[in-house]
């Protein structure tokens, strides 16, 4: 069974800059958006990553067969949290070490470390849940670069190519 995806996006996200919107047409991506006064539908999925969750790397791949992000500013997190109903859905996050590809240009430095592009976190969140799904990154420009970027994170967690077959 494939993994599904809902995805809550400020309303204020520039669609130039998005790295979710091209992936809009799938049937397993689920966009929904935020930035009104009203409440926000609670999460429809297993799992939702934050910075604050359970490693991935210790999740039993198959465990999980929906994955929720929040996509804004990194700022906008904590707020965004707020308007959505409760109770949330499990709380993951990604291993430290994986590298973004898109090009960061914040004059402020103020970025945390380790931040990922949205598709990329989604990506690495299918991988460690048990689906390698090269056509996620299909419209991302830097695809080539973030999977090269990560080979080591790959063999090393064995993902992907490097998946140990049962």
């Amino acid at each position: 069974m494939p993994l599904h995806f809902e995805i809550l996006m400020d309303r204020r996200e520039n669609p130039r800059k998005c790295t979710i919107l091209p992936q809009r047409e799938r049937s397993d991506f689920r966009i929904r958006y935020f930035g009104g006064p009203k409440p926000v539908p609670a999460f429809a999925t297993d799992c939702l990553l934050h910075i604050e969750g359970e490693d991935l790397a210790t999740v039993e791949r198959g465990t999980y067969r929906s994955v929720g992000l929040i996509d804004c500013n990194w700022k906008k997190v904590p707020l965004a949290l707020k308007k959505v109903e409760k109770p949330l859905p499990r709380l993951v996050r990604i291993p430290e070490g994986f590298e973004t590809a898109y090009p960061r240009r914040n004059l402020e430095g103020k970025d945390p470390e380790g931040g990922l592009a949205t598709i990329e976190a989604l990506f690495i969140a299918a991988a460690f849940l048990g689906s390698w799904d090269e056509t996620i990154l299909d419209k991302y420009h830097f695809k080539n670069e973030f999977l090269a970027r990560n080979e080591t994170r790959w063999k090393k967690y064995g993902l992907g190519p490097h998946a140990k077959s049962s």
